[in-house]
Parts: structure tokens; C-alpha cells; sequence
């Protein structure tokens, strides 16, 4: 495994140390169906059960802790929601303030979070979040804003993914293969890191939503895929293109790639429900789906499967929950 010039193990030591006792430690939960159905002990690290929602928490409040020790007092992102939380939240508790740009197809949940929070949002013209990322870019330059990326930055990337991979070690002893979504793949990348540095014969398999594998693309032509065509999904998470950093990291260190269509996540969010009695949001649905779907590899090891985030608004949960399975 090639060493990352971004990530190290002592950073991602960092990050978990710090942000022990200001995040929750969040459960895992065994999933019986899952097991029976894939033939494989299958876990489920419940990150929707974080603060704000989402394990986006960690990585805005450790990138903003290092910033304020900078002496920085304001920041700004670009975010489909969760990272945009998450930097809300992170911007309260150190008494600093954010701007946050959203895309126009951005869940008003989300949206509302962030304002509790005292954020100052400001939503796009476009719908797709590649397209709102450059604008945010040109404002943030404009304004003089210090920007943080959700997903390409070495600090989001060894909080979000780093220290949810030592808290799994731990919880889920023996374990080998690990199912999680990627987007801009700022948590796949910290996560994918530590475990390929200390589990060498662990494997990563990777979830995209079919019309924005960015991930895959990538894969295929050696190359980070920054930008995606926008689509209409309930996965806006994973919706644009991946981050060069990110891709850089997790080029050699993923070793399967699931893509899911629209239908089959709805599906699992509805599964989970029944099954498990969980909320979850489309991101990680793509997760439980390539499960249900049984496109992951056999493992001798247990499997963990990464739930991401709750944040949902009630109008589209009600959506999904009123369809047949039929």
C-alpha cells in the first residue's frame, strides 16, 4: 500500500483523540436478516444516531477546532446538507459563524438544522451540487471567507472516516469486510486509510448511486472525476463528482465497487424500517441496498455496514415508506 502525502495514521490519532467526549460514540447493532440472507455475520455502525444526524459532526468540528487555534473566526462551505450541519453545529460550539451554500434540491430539513444552529445559508440556482460548489467558490473568494471542503480536505477526511474506523475495530472484533456509500468520498477515504495501514486483508467495498458514480468512473480511467451531470435523487449526498484527494487515497485501497439505482435504495430505507426500525436517508441506503441485493463479495470475517445519516424530511420518508415492495 502506497503511504498518502495527505493522510497519516498520527493524524487520524488526532483526530479520534480530540474529538473523544465531543461526539457520541455510536453504537453498532447485529442485523439477523442481513446475516441469514448473506450467509455472513453482518453488523451495522448506527452513525445516524450522531449529533446533527450524521457522522459529518466529526469532521467539521475537527477541521474548525484546527482553524480556531489559527486564530480564524469565521468559515464557509459548500454542502448537500449533512457536512453543512455538521460545520453548523461545530461553528456554535467554538463561537464561530458559517456560511454555508446549498443546492436548490437541498432537503428543507437540513436546511433547518443548519439555521438552528445559527448558520448563515444561502441556497443556489442549481440543483446539482458540482454546479453549487463553484459558485460558493467564487463567493467565499469574493467575501474572503476560509472554505472548507466537505470532502477533500486530509483533516474532514481523517475525522469523518479515521476515527469511525477505530471505533469499529474496536466494537466489531474480526472483522473484514466493510460496506459503505461514497460521494466525494471524504469518509471512505479516512476509513479506507486507517484500515488498509492496520488491516491489511480488510475489504472495502464502495456505494454509488448508478447515475453518479463518480467513484467508479474514476476507477476506469485512473483519474479523479470531479464533476457528475446533476440527477434527481434522495441520495443527494452522494450526488457530483469525487475529490482528487479523496481519489488519490482511496484508488488503492478499494476493492469492490456497487452502484444502485434509485428503486433499490428506496427499497432498502423501507427494509429498514421493517427490519430494524431505523431511519435512514438515501445516501446510505445505497449501503444496506448492495446487501439486500447480495452484490458484495463472501467474507470469512463479519461485515459492517455503514449507516451514515438520518436526516430526512417527513414529506419525502412518508414518500418512500407509502410505496409497494410488491
Amino acid at each position: 500500500m502506497h503511504p498518502s502525502p495527505l493522510l497519516s495514521l498520527a493524524l487520524i490519532k488526532e483526530a479520534s483523540s480530540f474529538l473523544e467526549g465531543r461526539i457520541r460514540r455510536t453504537p453498532v447493532e447485529f442485523s439477523a436478516d442481513l446475516s441469514e440472507r448473506l450467509g455472513m455475520e453482518v453488523w451495522l455502525k448506527l452513525e445516524n444516531l450522531q449529533v446533527t444526524g450524521s457522522f459529518k459532526a466529526r469532521g467539521a468540528l475537527f477541521a474548525l477546532h484546527r482553524m480556531h487555534q489559527e486564530g480564524r473566526d469565521r468559515v464557509a462551505t459548500c454542502s448537500a446538507g449533512n457536512h453543512g450541519r455538521g460545520l453548523a453545529h461545530a461553528a456554535r460550539e467554538l463561537g464561530m459563524k458559517a456560511t454555508i451554500f446549498v443546492p436548490a434540491s437541498v432537503d428543507p430539513v437540513k436546511v433547518a438544522g443548519m439555521e438552528r444552529d445559527g448558520a448563515d445559508v444561502r441556497k443556489s440556482a442549481f440543483p446539482g451540487f458540482d454546479e453549487t460548489e463553484r459558485w460558493a467558490l467564487e463567493e467565499t473568494e469574493r467575501l474572503g471567507i476560509p472554505f472548507i471542503s466537505a470532502y477533500n480536505d486530509p483533516l474532514v477526511m481523517a475525522a469523518n472516516g479515521g476515527s469511525i474506523a477505530i471505533e469499529v475495530a474496536e466494537q466489531v472484533p474480526g472483522a473484514t469486510t466493510f460496506v459503505m456509500p461514497v460521494g466525494g468520498g471524504g469518509h471512505a477515504a479516512g476509513f479506507a486509510y486507517w484500515m488498509k495501514e492496520t488491516l491489511p486483508v480488510s475489504t472495502i467495498v464502495a456505494c454509488q448511486h448508478s447515475g453518479s458514480s463518480a467513484l467508479l468512473k474514476s476507477l476506469e480511467l485512473g483519474d479523479a472525476v470531479t464533476e457528475m451531470p446533476p440527477i434527481h435523487t434522495l441520495a443527494s449526498g452522494l450526488e457530483g463528482g469525487i475529490g482528487p484527494n479523496a481519489f488519490d487515497v482511496l484508488k488503492s485501497r478499494v476493492d469492490a465497487v456497487c452502484t444502485i439505482s434509485e428503486a433499490e435504495l428506496r427499497h432498502a430505507m423501507r427494509w429498514m424500517v421493517d427490519h430494524h426500525q431505523v431511519i435512514m436517508e438515501g445516501s446510505c441506503a445505497v449501503a444496506v441496498a448492495a446487501c439486500l441485493q447480495e452484490r458484495i463479495p463472501k467474507s470469512s470475517g463479519p461485515v459492517v455496514i455503514f449507516i451514515s445519516g438520518r436526516n430526512i424530511s417527513r414529506a419525502s420518508l412518508v414518500d418512500v415508506l407509502s410505496e409497494s415492495d410488491e
